[in-house]
């Protein structure tokens, strides 16, 4: 079966491609195209259309997405590489090379050094259009409570509750948040809004890492403007209201067998000590509001599962896998350090739904 491959504006076409991505995405109203596709606080976003060739009819499309990143503490311009979106009839191998082989060629003509994609189902498709793998996200959970673990074990409800008390003691003394304390020089808030502050705390924080710029403009368009998340913010901060850390999560997520689970989308700290100390209170404000988990996605430093496990997490099975493919325009850029997961910090703020 033929396809050809066209070049458009996200805006040609709209509606097919709301209703592509609507029947294989589940997004089932404009609001999540416009927000996507429309209002990028980092500029122009780019889209290939692929039609069957016989019928015309639209089977698949991705998109290019303009990004600025930091790269050892100045900006880069830089693409993500969208979400491959193909009708289940259609889906060889065939349709999804082509669009991300028309997507690479496109490079040139673009500032962009390099595109980054990450995907849990096209691995093979970005190998076989010569992108380079830098590693796998990490999936992490840290139970709070366990009697939801015991539903189907342990049908008496007093003895099962007695259970889980015993199990939950122990998760807590395990978990560093036991031997960590909040100075009464720091204060937590969960009412900020995102102000210049956070792109500060980036700014000075950010040296050696590769990551999307936390600008005010794109925490507000990621997790304000989104359509479909309810986001909330914690942060850390001393007594002259200077940002030292920040956690945006989401109540409810990826909850399991009935637990009632927190989801963090993203964080930034300025040193270890802070990151502790605004762990500790998050994992203590989840048990005052009855969470039973709390999970979290992140690719980077080793340094951060070491802390993420001292705390009582523990790491379950991810299938997303994160690749990159230097533009050729900009061959004296050096990609050792692009090709090394210690170098880099990404999070749900990358991974758009």
């Amino acid at each position: 079966m033929g396809y050809s491959i066209t070049q458009a504006q996200p805006s040609d076409d709209q509606e097919e491609l709301i209703s592509l991505i609507n029947r294989n995405f589940d997004k089932n109203d404009s609001q999540w195209f416009d927000w996507s596709h429309r209002q990028n606080p980092f500029g122009q976003n780019y889209c290939w259309l692929a039609r069957e060739e016989a019928a015309g009819k639209l089977i698949g499309s991705t998109g290019l997405l303009s990004r600025r990143m930091n790269y050892q503490g100045a900006p880069l311009s830089v693409g993500q590489a969208e979400a491959i979106n193909i009708d289940p009839e259609h889906r060889s191998a065939q349709a999804a090379i082509k669009l991300q082989r028309a997507l690479v060629s496109h490079l040139p003509e673009t500032d962009f050094k390099f595109v980054y994609g990450m995907t849990e189902t096209a691995a093979a498709v970005f190998q076989r259009c010569r992108y380079k793998k830098v590693g796998t996200f990490q999936h992490w959970v840290m139970p709070l409570r366990s009697e939801y673990k015991f539903k189907n074990k342990i049908s008496n409800p007093l003895v099962r509750k007695g259970a889980a008390t015993f199990v939950d003691l122990g998760l807590r003394l395990y978990s560093l948040e036991s031997r960590t304390f909040l100075s009464p020089r720091l204060n937590t808030n969960f009412e900020a809004p995102f102000d210049e502050r956070f792109h500060d705390l980036f700014t000075r924080h950010s040296q050696g890492l590769i990551t999307v710029e936390r600008t005010r403009e794109f925490l507000e368009w990621r997790f304000c403007q989104e359509p479909t998340s309810r986001f909330q913010i914690m942060t850390l901060e001393n007594r002259d209201q200077e940002l030292l850390g920040y956690i945006v999560y989401v109540i409810g997520e990826t909850g399991r067998n009935g637990d009632h689970a927190a989801g963090i989308q993203d964080f930034f700290y300025k040193d270890e000590s802070a990151l502790k100390t605004m762990l500790a209170a998050f994992i203590q404000q989840c048990r005052q509001i009855g969470m039973d988990t709390i999970v979290m996605n992140y690719f980077g430093r080793q340094e951060i599962g070491k802390l993420l496990s001292r705390f009582g997490f523990f790491q379950r099975k991810s299938a997303t896998q994160v690749f990159v493919y230097q533009n050729p325009q900009f061959s004296d850029l050096q990609m050792d350090t692009i090709l090394d997961q210690e170098h880099w910090h990404l999070t749900n703020a990358e991974l758009l739904s």
